[in-house]
């Protein structure tokens, strides 16, 4: 992911990679506050229900990424 995000930002790629390392942490620690807050509201059952509303999203963004930052050679 870091190579990939050094060649999408193509001239900026320091601030690519510098965006792709702050979002990351942010992702981690957002997951981990949501789903602590998840367990502890609706229980264990909710997990599976809630990975695969969140795959959807997922999906599109890796379909955006194929068509547009990584294309075919």
């Amino acid at each position: 992911a870091g190579a990939a995000g050094g060649k999408a930002g193509d001239g900026a790629a320091d601030a690519a990679q510098a965006l792709l390392v702050t979002l990351w942490n942010v992702a981690m620690a957002g997951g981990g506050v949501a789903g602590g807050v998840l367990l502890d509201r609706l229980g264990t059952a909710a997990l599976p229900w809630t990975a695969l509303v969140l795959l959807a999203p997922v999906l599109a963004v890796v379909v955006a990424a194929r068509r547009n930052a990584f294309p075919a050679r």
